[in-house]
């Protein structure tokens, strides 16, 4: 491997990495709450773009190989949660499911804040525990992944049948006996703990009963949380990885307290609750929810990169001179791996998946037309990836799937993909809430009083925040990365 610079950051750089990190979760997080890249498949995109960064600053080490750019994002993606009814809750109250829209409960708002804190925390605890691996000085092999994996998943599914529904009945005891009358009400003769089991935990079944689904969606996030500390425990415990440890609560404690702070923009309105009596501002309109996503992606990628820029240096300074050890020893395995997921399903079925829903549904309003568009533009970005990888690593015999390091693909990659998962939301989709300015009416805004006026209506935030977040990113990024050699691996 050629000699590279030192990933050792200045303080200003630091700066820099932090605000950039911020501004580009916020846009990437606002992405993943539109329509083609929602709920797990949003957050493989979040989780492609902070992988991207992570690996063109401090690329220059042997745990970030090509191989883990799609085991790391799995890890972010793979524990994603559900809102249930939570982002309401801080206000006081308690709703049920659209099939109960009259349904409320007074509830304490502190019940809502804990549930809010528990849905971050438990929200990507494996992704926090791989993101200590990559920096960590313990080799890990995969023996150790089943491990910390394996324990989450264990307790996990031990909490959600025992002690979970009885942390419920402490943190929301309304909430238990919102769903026990739901269940009456229904017809079942049943409690909430044998309900969530003979159902497997399924919101689908849940919905349909008032306050079902806040009660199997608040019982899965409180096992989540089970699970990662248990998980945590056993890295620091089992493996014994101080480090890993640390630094997976830490990360956990960013995502509990981003996805509850930025909740506060979703309990205006209320008579109840923290934020009781306080309006929605006219300039924000009805981009609560947007405001909402933009704000916890920022702030979690706040915290995430104040964790790493922290570090001591050990950590996270280059390591020179080492061999480039691919993470399969046979050839045509690691050529298959990198083809399929560290290309094609990172950079190509997710950004496809989004484009192609978001474009059909312009023009036709049907599933068959989506998956069919998907189809092909994947089969079209197959063909370039199979003959790079299969130059490079087949013809070639390098280790690497694109012949040049890690770090510097990394840096290359993001300065296109951001974007590109960006202009998708502006560009396609027949919502719009983000292509305001493509449909602003022209004569207000270039009239007098015009701008003023589409600002207190509401139409401007959303779109500013984005472009303006974007270009911040843009900037700072570059001159983060300009001096990083494109060298050959």
């Amino acid at each position: 491997m050629t000699d590279l610079k030192s990933t050792n950051l200045s303080v200003k750089q630091k700066i820099a990495a932090v605000a950039a990190g911020a501004l580009m979760m916020g846009v990437m997080w606002h992405n993943r709450g539109q329509h083609g890249f929602g709920a797990m498949w949003g957050m493989f995109a979040v989780a492609t773009a902070f992988v991207l960064f992570i690996f063109a600053l401090y690329g220059e080490r042997r745990t970030m190989k090509y191989e883990m750019i799609p085991l790391t994002v799995l890890s972010m993606a793979i524990t994603v949660g559900g809102w249930g009814t939570f982002n309401s809750q801080m206000n006081g109250y308690l709703t049920s499911h659209d099939y109960y829209t009259d349904a409320a409960l007074e509830i304490s708002p502190y019940s809502g804040l804990a549930i809010m804190l528990i849905l971050g925390f438990g929200w990507a605890p494996l992704f926090s525990i791989v993101l200590g691996v990559l920096f960590s000085k313990r080799k890990y092999c995969f023996k150790d992944y089943v491990i910390f994996t394996g324990v989450y998943y264990a307790a996990v599914l031990i909490s959600s049948i025992t002690v979970s529904h009885l942390i419920l009945e402490v943190i929301n005891p309304q909430a238990v006996e919102g769903f026990k009358a739901g269940l009456a009400e229904a017809g079942y003769d049943m409690t909430p703990l044998q309900a969530y089991i003979k159902n497997l935990g399924s919101a689908v079944w849940a919905k349909k009963l008032a306050y079902g689904r806040n009660y199997f969606m608040s019982i899965k996030s409180i096992s989540s949380v089970v699970g990662a500390i248990a998980s945590s425990l056993a890295v620091r415990i089992v493996l014994k990885d101080k480090f890993t440890a640390a630094v997976s609560v830490l990360s956990n404690l960013a995502c509990a307290v981003a996805i509850t702070a930025a909740d506060l923009v979703m309990i205006l309105d209320s008579d109840r609750g923290f934020l009781a009596g306080m309006s929605t501002p006219a300039w924000i309109g009805g981009t609560n929810w947007d405001i909402w996503e933009y704000a916890t992606g920022f702030l979690y990628g706040l915290g995430l990169m104040l964790i790493i820029v922290c570090m001591p240096k050990k950590y996270t300074d280059s390591e020179r001179d080492f061999k480039y050890s691919p993470l399969f020893k046979n050839k045509r395995l690691g050529a298959v791996y990198n083809i399929m997921f560290t290309l094609l399903f990172v950079f190509g079925v997710v950004v496809a998946r989004a484009f192609s829903y978001r474009l059909v549904e312009m023009f036709v309003d049907s599933e068959l037309v989506d998956n069919l568009v998907l189809v092909i533009i994947c089969v079209l970005m197959f063909i370039p990836f199979f003959k790079a990888v299969k130059k490079n690593m087949l013809v070639n015999g390098l280790d690497t799937p694109v012949d040049m390091p890690v770090s510097s693909f990394a840096a290359k990659a993001l300065k296109f993909y951001v974007p590109v998962c960006t202009l998708i939301v502006f560009l396609t989709g027949k919502e719009g809430r983000t292509l305001a300015l493509i449909w602003f009416p022209f004569n207000t805004l270039f009239s007098k009083g015009g701008v003023s006026e589409l600002w207190n209506s509401g139409k401007l935030l959303d779109p500013l925040l984005m472009i303006l977040s974007l270009v911040a990113f843009t900037v700072l990024f570059c001159s983060l990365t300009k001096d990083k050699k494109i060298s050959k691996s």
